[in-house]
């Protein structure tokens, strides 16, 4: 799946975009529109986790947590404490601790700030422009962005979404 991204100049491009979208079989839980927050966007589906960096930090917790659990599992099993015996279910206990406190933490963190892959974005969304992104399968990407530019002219196509750097 590949996330394209339009930008809309108003509301009313925005809705027929969206509109477009879904009368060429895009679900609209595989599309997203986000504004600045003083914008209304009824009839448009929201941006809901997309619009802050819970997910990506999440990931990352996940990740970086499950590697930590699993490098001080091997540490206690290669140097075990005194009278304690380590074995491989203690370090797969440890591993699945890190990943879950990982997870957790990062991602309440990262809840707190913009999504980092829209900085690229932000300026046009402060300037009243409605960001739509879409989900759609790969071998589909050139027919969406031929839909949208036949039908919506006005919008601008951004292309695929920057990918997310894995340390920010």
């Amino acid at each position: 799946m590949k996330r394209l991204c339009f930008m809309s100049p108003d509301h009313k491009h925005a809705t027929a975009a969206v509109a477009d979208l879904k009368a060429d079989g895009i679900d609209e839980r595989h599309i997203y529109a986000i504004a600045r927050s003083n914008t209304l966007l009824k009839n448009l589906p929201d941006g809901g986790t997309e619009d802050n960096d819970f997910m990506p930090a999440f990931k990352r917790g996940i990740t970086m947590g499950g590697t930590a659990g699993v490098f001080v599992g091997l540490l206690a099993m290669t140097f075990p404490p005194t009278g304690i015996i380590v074995g491989g279910g203690a370090v797969l206990l440890l591993s699945a601790m890190g990943a879950s406190m990982g997870g957790l933490l990062t991602g309440m963190a990262g809840a707190s700030f913009s999504n980092s892959r829209l900085q690229a974005f932000e300026q046009d969304i402060e300037d009243g422009k409605i960001l739509i992104m879409v989900d759609v399968p790969d071998e589909r990407v050139d027919h969406i962005n031929q839909l949208i530019y036949q039908l919506e002219p006005t919008i601008e196509i951004e292309g695929v979404e920057p990918s997310t750097p894995f340390l920010p």
